[in-house]
């Protein structure tokens, strides 16, 4: 299992690729390297910056689990 302080945005996006989520990179994304991320069940985009450190990715990983992901499936689709 991962840390949380070693978490990159392209894990997260391979991750949340796996779980089904829609990532908009892009123009239409987030600004310059930006992601955006609509998470079901979350009314509005959320978005992924390049530089992540521990905090943030507690914080994107707390999203998805309010959105009704199971921990043992984001850290799955994590590795």
């Amino acid at each position: 299992m991962p840390s949380f302080s070693d978490i990159t945005q392209r894990d997260w996006l391979r991750a949340l690729s796996k779980l089904g989520v829609r990532v908009v990179t892009g123009k239409l994304g987030g600004k310059g390297s930006h992601i955006k991320v609509f998470i079901p069940n979350i009314d509005r985009p959320y978005t992924i910056q390049t530089v992540l450190n521990k905090l943030i990715n507690e914080k994107i990983f707390k999203k998805l689990v309010l959105a009704g992901f199971s921990e043992e499936r984001i850290w799955e689709a994590l590795q």
